[in-house]
């Protein structure tokens, strides 16, 4: 491993108390179910689901965590993958050759053999409820990936199991753990808000659009401002221009208002507006530019916070946070498919009520239809 990577990445992992608080000052975080330091193996041994279509872990993850030595790549984790299951063995198969790792016949045959569980698709989310049941019953650390659920019953459930077993749950975006949104937290934290607007680079609501929102939680929302409305208004949600408006209310009750764009906005950025400086302050979020900080800048940070996670059993937002992040999220559905476009408050969204799944700009994919077959 190289030696000033391995440095940074021991310097993020020990140097704030709790989880993600070099990312994330001011954090509300959960203490879910400490382990023992010296129990907690040197290299994590990660089970990762989801691997094929549409995937974190084939567009970038996989690489990060189970780099190509022979090309020269380096790690920058103490994580590793070791085995991978995906709804098409085909797909499972290509992946655990593709980054060596086994790859299994069905989803809960990794228990046993690993230390925690990354889920990485999206096609997947109506049975995250299902596909990561028995490692939360056996107490794992589980990342999943957004969006967490397409309906409030099934989030419910999740977080129940995970509660009951303490099993440290992520549900993240990348652009929700990394130093510009850190920056922005700490901006924040430091005067009462007036109010925000943000945009993010998103074609559909779903699977990027949801970006916006995770971002907006950690910088806006976990920082003492919960969302009370959601209002979503667009020619439709699987394509950009999209105009989110989320109404807030403050420590103190007072209410305030933000929006947030979904287009060609590049990444992401954010307007804060505050009672010290209402002119506002700008955030943007990029990339990075050129090795390392193409990775480190944007890309790693959520491993980090994840691997913090499993050493320390804390998490950086807690269970009724990651709820009220997925209530947000099916508040905004509403809103657009059954208000045309009106505000949702986020506890007038039925429990049972399920978002769409299928991506009609996209070609017909397989991967739903074998989800559908398999779970019903």
């Amino acid at each position: 491993m190289n030696t000033q990577n391995d440095i940074s990445r021991r310097s993020f992992l020990g140097h704030a108390p709790a989880a993600g608080a070099l990312l994330c000052a001011g954090a509300t975080v959960t203490k879910a179910a400490e382990k023992p330091a010296n129990k907690t193996p040197p290299t994590i041994r990660l089970g990762v689901l989801n691997v094929g279509a549409y995937s974190h872990l084939t567009a970038k993850w996989g690489l990060l965590l189970n780099p190509r030595t022979d090309r020269g790549e380096i790690s920058y984790t103490g994580m590793h993958i070791t085995h991978c299951w995906d709804i098409d063995p085909k797909s499972a198969q290509q992946f655990g050759e593709t980054y060596d790792c086994t790859a299994v016949s069905d989803f809960d045959a990794m228990l046993g053999k690993v230390d925690a569980i990354i889920s990485g698709g999206y096609y997947n989310h109506p049975y995250n409820h299902l596909l990561h049941e028995p490692y939360l019953q056996a107490g794992l650390p589980n990342l999943i990936n957004r969006p967490l659920t397409n309906s409030i019953h099934k989030a419910q459930q999740i977080v129940d199991l995970a509660q009951r077993h303490q099993a440290p749950l992520l549900v993240p975006s990348s652009m929700g753990h990394n130093d510009v949104v850190s920056q922005a937290r700490e901006f924040v934290h430091s005067s009462p808000l007036l109010g925000y607007h943000a945009v993010v680079g998103a074609e559909d609501y779903p699977t990027h659009g949801i970006h916006g929102l995770y971002m907006l939680s950690r910088a806006i929302v976990d920082m003492g401002n919960p969302i009370q409305s959601v209002s979503f208004r667009a020619e439709n949600w699987h394509s950009s221009p999209g105009l989110l408006t989320y109404e807030h209310q403050d420590q103190n009750g007072r209410p305030f208002f933000g929006t947030l764009q979904t287009g060609e906005f590049g990444v992401a950025a954010m307007q804060i507006h505050t009672k010290s400086q209402p002119l506002g302050r700008s955030f943007a979020l990029t990339t990075g530019t050129g090795d390392p900080y193409n990775v480190t800048e944007f890309w790693l940070p959520l491993l980090w916070v994840f691997e913090r996670l499993i050493r320390t059993g804390q998490m950086p937002q807690s269970y009724e946070q990651i709820l009220q992040k997925n209530r947000a999220f099916l508040a905004g559905w509403q809103s657009h498919l059954v208000k045309q476009g009106q505000p949702v408050k986020l506890d007038e969204v039925p429990l049972q009520w399920e978002a769409p799944v299928e991506l009609p700009q996209l070609p017909p994919d397989p991967t739903w239809g074998l989800l559908q077959k398999r779970f019903g």
